[in-house]
């Protein structure tokens, strides 16, 4: 029996409710048929799971005769009025091979099994809540999920606890080193924003673990008393879509299903005199 992309879909949409959507990061067919009665003529044979659908990543699905590139991230994170460099590259190249994209979004991040469930059993936490938002269609979303850690530490130690689960020799921390760990906020990806660093302040929590932020939620952070450790793009949201491919290649045993991974390119480098070389 084929199976089509409106069969995947569904599936996909199961997963990941529509309406745990939060700041417009919605799921999606990004590339590719956008009618049910379109979707149901497209046969889907090979897949590839990303976090984020680079050149290079891109690049792979039309080498591999890959039908559906399923990503966390898409190629346009906004509505744009003209298209250039990489991403005209990135879009001739699926449109050319007939290659459908599908962005997971952030109802992923809050689903039951999918990024923030994936990264807390990655860093070994004990969950013991979920952290609500406001969702884009007028309910709550569990965005996040508050953990404790194994045993009491400070941020320091729970520094080095963190780079040695995410095999990451290099995170940006904001806080004080010598604070203890109590209540740790986990949300994935690059998300957090000046209402979710409140609304954990308001519940007591100590500790973030994310992916990026931007300068000035650092400072807030800083501001309010919330220690935050930003692992890198992409690295948060890794676990979650390996965990996605594992189970579409158990759920759809006829279709050939692979994982690309996307590994972060910055290096945070410290400078030092001549002194110390």
């Amino acid at each position: 029996m084929m199976t089509t992309l409106r069969e995947l879909i569904k599936h996909l949409q199961s997963m990941a409710p529509r309406n745990y959507t939060v700041q417009g990061f919605e799921n999606r067919v990004e590339i590719g048929p956008q009618t049910e009665s379109e979707q149901d003529k497209t046969t889907i044979k090979r897949i590839l799971v990303a976090t984020y659908p680079s050149p290079k990543i891109v690049t792979r699905t039309s080498q591999e005769k890959i039908n559906l590139l399923i990503t966390h991230r898409p190629i346009f994170p906004w509505a744009v009025d003209r298209i250039g460099g990489t991403d005209l590259l990135r879009l001739r190249l699926l449109a050319k091979n007939y290659i459908s994209t599908y962005v997971m979004g952030s109802p992923w991040i809050a689903a039951k099994n999918g990024l923030a469930d994936a990264l807390v059993e990655t860093l070994g936490l004990k969950m013991i809540g979920e952290f609500y938002v406001d969702g884009d269609y007028s309910q709550k979303v569990p965005l996040g999920r508050i953990c404790q850690t194994p045993e009491k530490m400070i941020q320091s130690k729970f520094a080095n606890y963190i780079g040695g689960k995410l095999a990451q020799s290099r995170l940006i921390f904001t806080g004080d080193f010598d604070a203890v760990v109590e209540s740790v906020l986990v949300i994935p990806g690059s998300m957090l924003d000046m209402p979710e660093i409140l609304e954990a302040k308001r519940n007591n929590i100590t500790t973030v673990v994310t992916g990026e932020l931007s300068p000035d939620i650092r400072i807030l952070a800083h501001e309010e008393g919330v220690s935050i450790f930003e692992v890198g793009a992409f690295v948060t949201e890794e676990p979650g879509m390996r965990r996605l491919r594992n189970h579409l290649a158990l759920e759809y045993l006829d279709l050939k299903i692979e994982f690309a991974q996307t590994e972060p390119v910055t290096k945070i480098l410290q400078h030092y005199s001549e002194s110390m070389s």
